[in-house]
């Protein structure tokens, strides 16, 4: 165990998050922790971290574990460069290079005593174990991972943006390369590009991890066991993502049917005991009321996922359609006055009817052509120009069409003045803002309840083309399902900034990558067009790869022989192992299902039992890892031999 949380309590207020959670954390688990905005998955990890104190109960590390927390941005100094201050952690290595280059100082300037040249091997043999000559070249590396260049590393710290921060903490968090991570939306801020680097390294990483994300792709390439917040506590789901909806959804279709037999089963002892407590049956329904006076009556289960997606996301389409092309780029150049262009000479016609996902890298231009094309900047060269009778509905990453100092009911009525504060009122509360939120000032919302604000404000204007820029940024996986659903009815056209994979994958149809300076528009989702441009640049590659020097002679006669049946039989024997691991897997499955239900149990006072349950649900949790991995490994093996895996 590296970290452990015991009979935890911890609230604001008069407000308990979390009640009595009791968490342990082990050796090489890979851990999303996912749940609805506002239940307290940022103050779990914080409190993990030690940065919040608790009210009651006992956070316990072990000795020597390091732990690494991806902090929020916070103020960088002006007189220390983003190079510098990404080395500073490390301290121990700073230290011994100064000793080396003391001794060398020496040297150089002609002591070659034997007390000198033993310090020099001392000082140089300790910079090695510490990793010093590797680290510069380590943290440069994954600086770049994250979209730090070379330039970025000599400026000031202090002149680093916001996302730039997030980024260069995430670089520090990960060089320290720690036994713990604790990642709270470590992909905030990076592209899709970045995200999938991030995501081969944390799939790969010896140490454990806990991250809290929402982003559904991003969970299921990275994690292998799920933390679910929910009811003041937490809820472990080992088997990855998808394993854990499915699990989940067929635990509380379980309760609910327990809640249902039991209220029928305390109906019908009620309904005896009312018609025959003064009859014949006296005692027996006298013996059925006592009895119902014992039973520990079941609470309705609650889905906190459903609830949070009870939301009224919905876009009407204008009364008229718009002319067939929704907007015309001719020789169309874009990017800031001065400065050379982000994207030149891109000719493209939107259709009527076109669902497209625009994506690239961060600074590509992304967000600057969606502006362009809607009117709302100038291009630099070229034309962008709005359909017949096109209305473009436009929601801006950075949310800026709501004004701080205005209640919600005026800020639905700045797009609908036609509305009375009831109207205003009933509108709100289609999008979960209930009671007095009316009245609170825009300005006091946080990100996912003003991207909820301005989603709302958007549906009640009319459009027949949506134009939205990272609409799921601040939104939590139940809303990004309900928007998914409900620009799946849109009957417009529809383009969407994003990089959020499993959204583009359900609500588009075509792709345009942005990127070097040029804007290219593919077929199919992001998914889709993503596995065919990867796979022609392998084919580009390949064509234009020189060729062997030499060739060498295949084998031939009993060397051929021997070469196919050794062939065969491992074929063979990776055949049955493969048989033998999915039936492995199956069966562990199952006893994580019954080993999940029963200690979801009431545990009655037998708290020796429930100790039991947990070490085996972490044991079968831990071999369910390692035979995925596994059959992973002779899956791939098979391929390579031109063996089926499937």
């Amino acid at each position: 165990m590296l970290l452990s949380l015991s009979g935890v309590t911890f609230g604001y207020a008069a407000e308990d998050i979390f009640r009595n959670l009791t968490l342990a954390i082990h050796p090489g688990e890979h851990t999303g922790v996912v749940g609805p905005n506002g239940h307290g998955k940022s103050t779990l990890l914080r409190i993990l971290a030690g940065r919040l104190p608790v009210d009651t109960g006992v956070r316990t590390v072990r000795r020597g574990t390091e732990v690494g927390y991806l902090r929020q941005s916070q103020e960088f100094p002006d007189d220390v460069s983003v190079h510098d201050l990404l080395l500073a952690t490390f301290a121990e290595v700073l230290e011994a290079r100064a000793k080396l280059d003391a001794v060398q100082l020496r040297m150089e300037g002609g002591d070659d005593s034997p007390g000198t040249l033993d310090a020099f091997g001392e000082a140089q043999y300790r910079f090695e174990e510490l990793g010093g000559y590797g680290l510069e070249a380590r943290a440069e590396a994954l600086a770049a991972e994250v979209g730090l260049t070379a330039e970025d590393l000599s400026r000031s710290a202090g002149s680093l943006s916001g996302g730039e921060r997030s980024r260069f903490e995430l670089a520090r968090v990960l060089l320290r390369n720690p036994e713990l991570l604790l990642l709270d939306e470590p992909t905030n801020h990076l592209d899709l590009t970045q995200t999938e680097r991030l995501e081969r390294r944390l799939a790969e990483y010896s140490g454990a991890f806990l991250l809290v994300s929402h982003d559904r792709a991003f969970l299921r390439a990275t994690c292998t066991t799920i933390l679910e917040v929910e009811h003041r506590g937490a809820a472990r789901y080992p088997g990855g993502y998808d394993h854990y909806r499915k699990i989940r959804r067929a635990r509380l279709d379980r309760a609910f049917k327990e809640f249902v037999a039991q209220n029928e089963r305390v109906r019908a002892t009620e309904d005896f005991v009312r018609r025959n407590i003064a009859g014949q049956k006296t005692k027996q329904a006298q013996a059925r009321r006592k009895m119902l006076e014992k039973i520990d009556k079941l609470a309705r289960p609650e889905d906190v996922w459903e609830a949070a997606g009870n939301l009224g996301f919905g876009f009407a389409s204008a009364e008229h359609p718009g002319g067939r092309e929704s907007f015309v780029a001719k020789g169309l150049s874009v990017g800031h006055a001065g400065q050379p262009p982000l994207i030149e000479g891109l000719d493209w016609t939107l259709h009527r009817g076109d669902r497209v996902g625009i994506v690239g890298p961060n600074g590509a231009g992304k967000t600057t052509l969606a502006k362009v094309l809607l009117g709302k900047a100038r291009p630099l060269a070229g034309l962008a120009e709005l359909g017949y009778r096109v209305s473009p509905g436009y929601l801006d990453q950075k949310l800026e069409g709501i004004r701080d100092e205005r209640t919600l009911i005026e800020e639905v009525q700045s797009v609908r003045p036609d509305f009375k504060p009831e109207e205003a009122r009933n509108a709100l509360g289609r999008y979960r803002f209930l009671g007095d939120d009316a009245h609170r000032a825009a300005g006091g919302l946080s990100g996912g309840e003003r991207c909820r604000l301005a989603m709302l404000k958007l549906s009640l204007v009319p459009c027949n083309l949506l134009l939205l820029d990272e609409p799921t940024n601040h939104l939590d996986i139940p809303a990004q399902e309900v928007l998914e659903r409900a620009l799946a009815e849109y009957e417009g056209t529809l383009l969407v900034v994003s990089h959020d994979r499993d959204f583009l994958d359900a609500v588009t149809t075509r792709t345009l990558l942005v990127d070097d300076g040029k804007a290219a528009l593919h077929e199919g989702c992001y998914s889709r067009a993503r596995a065919r441009w990867t796979e022609r640049a392998k084919a580009a590659a390949s064509a234009t790869a020189p060729p062997p020097a030499e060739e060498a002679a295949p084998p031939k006669g009993a060397q051929t022989r021997e070469a196919s049946r050794s062939r065969r039989s491992e074929l063979q024997k990776l055949r049955n192992r493969k048989g033998a691991l999915e039936r492995n897997i199956e069966a562990l499955e199952a006893r994580s299902g019954e080993l999940h239900e029963q200690l979801a149990e009431d545990p009655a006072g037998d708290w020796e039992r429930l100790h039991r349950l947990s070490a085996e649900e972490r044991e079968v949790a831990a071999r369910l890892e390692r035979r995925v991995q596994e059959w992973e490994r002779v899956c791939t093996r098979l391929e390579s031999l031109g063996g089926a895996s499937s």
